[in-house]
């Protein structure tokens, strides 16, 4: 059995047929439609999107208990205007749109060791969509009330760790994988215009 074309070190057990080589299992799963634009009629692709499931159902039931805390519910449901704002602006118009947002503001903030202390800002044309979503993730203050006080406090970064892969899992859900169109999107906008006629700031959360 030859060695695996990327990593020379293991026993490659997969044909790749986009390199049109040979892969050992983990570094088939570590290049698999990240740095290998893998094709439709790939027999490995199945497995990822049963694998994807079943984290993303692992998050989604872990969420209902991390959004039953105020503080973090109230975190989320801000996130989720951002979100609903720049759809709203057209800045993202698909699902694999907010889900890549909200992937990259996990990312972002889970390396980043700084804590930014800005003004209170709103997301604008003028920022890429991703950095303006950290940014504005990291300058979400906690308004008990949802009035502003002294009270307020800002979110630790497990906090909004947490709260960003509950938001893709519930994303997921609504979506049942398919991020190609607009569901979650128009479930969204749904959320955010009743939260607006009921004169609030917070969405309720599916």
């Amino acid at each position: 059995m030859s060695q695996c074309y990327h990593c020379q070190r293991r026993k490659a057990k997969r044909h790749c047929s986009a390199l049109r080589a040979e892969l050992c299992q983990l570094c088939c799963g570590e290049l698999r439609q990240k740095k290998i634009n893998c094709p439709p009629s790939c027999p490995y692709l199945q497995h990822q999107t049963y694998q994807e499931q079943r984290k993303w159902q692992k998050l989604r039931n872990g969420s209902k208990e991390i959004l039953k805390d105020e503080r973090l519910a109230w975190l989320a449901a801000q996130i989720e205007l951002a979100v609903n704002q720049l759809a709203q602006q057209q800045i993202i118009t698909k699902d694999y749109d907010a889900f890549k947002l909200l992937n990259y503001a996990r990312d972002k903030i889970a390396v980043s060791d700084k804590i930014i202390v800005l003004p209170a800002e709103t997301i604008n044309k003028k920022n890429s969509p991703e950095e303006a979503l950290v940014n504005f993730i990291n300058n979400v203050r906690y308004e008990k009330g949802l009035m502003l006080s002294v009270t307020s406090s800002g979110y630790k970064r497990e906090e909004k760790l947490k709260c960003l892969e509950a938001l893709m899992a519930i994303l997921y859900e609504i979506t049942k994988g398919d991020l190609s169109g607009r569901i979650y999107l128009e479930d969204l906008a749904r959320r955010a215009e009743k939260a607006q006629k009921e004169k609030g700031q917070k969405i309720l959360l599916p």
